[in-house]
């Protein structure tokens, strides 16, 4: 396994933080030396994404004519389930996580994404309420959509209507299989899932292992795993007394086994 590093930081109640291959559009357009202007930037890197890659050069400038870049914290909140969806955001740098509170009032994390993917897509379409608030997580930089942009490039795209569809159908059939892999799991299995995915996405490799460098609280970690903070704790320790953790300055490693 190469190595990973999660850090592992206690917040006191009621100051608990809030919070495959895309290039960043940053290292894009930094590489990129003939990118004169903020447009033509934004061409770049829409052309450089799957969802995108088949448009002409016209759907493309119209694209990135009507976006907007937005820079968000880390904690920064892009927007709140249950608000009107009327945009959806492209990162272009950073990391965000998805998340939804449920009936007993706690938080579930549904996803992390990162560069070159879309959230808040799917309010734009129902006409509904967002179903999940979204978090940077790391400093974030995205491109905005509102809906009519979006609707019209679709209207008159079937290349960008076909690239979304088959992206919301890949998103779909991944949750559905990550959901049924993780149901019939303890919370030590899941915790332990949940730590190789975030190792795999966002590690370093150190010499016993792999240290997960994504910034979380433990109850971010317990939102992502579906349980609570006291919970991933106990299946924590169980995970070091496995010898397949361990933690380091504040950051946790999976170990080499």
């Amino acid at each position: 396994m190469n190595g990973t590093g999660l850090q592992w930081r206690y917040h006191p109640t009621g100051m608990t933080r809030l919070p495959n291959y895309q290039p960043s559009m940053r290292t894009l357009m930094t590489d990129n030396r003939k990118a004169q202007d903020p447009l033509a930037e934004r061409v770049i890197f829409l052309r450089s994404l799957p969802l995108f890659s088949g448009l002409t050069g016209e759907e493309l400038r119209f694209l990135a004519g009507e976006a907007q870049s937005r820079d968000y914290e880390a904690g920064a909140i892009i927007f709140h389930e249950g608000e009107p969806g009327y945009t959806c955001h492209i990162i272009g740098k950073g990391k965000v996580r998805v998340y939804v509170i449920g009936e007993e009032g706690r938080e579930l994390s549904v996803s992390i994404f990162g560069p070159g993917e879309i959230v808040g897509e799917m309010a734009l379409f129902e006409d509904l309420p967002r179903s999940a608030s979204v978090e940077a997580i790391e400093p974030t930089t995205t491109l905005e959509l509102h809906q009519n942009v979006l609707l019209h490039g679709l209207e008159h795209s079937p290349t960008l209507a076909r690239s979304l569809l088959r992206a919301l159908s890949a998103r779909l059939r991944n949750m559905t299989e990550e959901a049924e892999g993780l149901a019939s799991l303890t919370v030590s299995d899941r915790l332990i899932t949940r730590l190789q995915r975030l190792a795999e996405w966002s590690g370093r490799t150190v010499p016993d292992g792999v240290r997960i460098t994504l910034p979380m609280t433990q109850q971010e970690l317990a939102a992502l795993v579906g349980t609570s903070r006291e919970s991933v704790n106990r299946a924590l320790a169980t995970l070091r007394k496995q010898g397949k953790v361990r933690l380091d300055n504040g950051w946790i490693v999976l170990l080499d086994t």
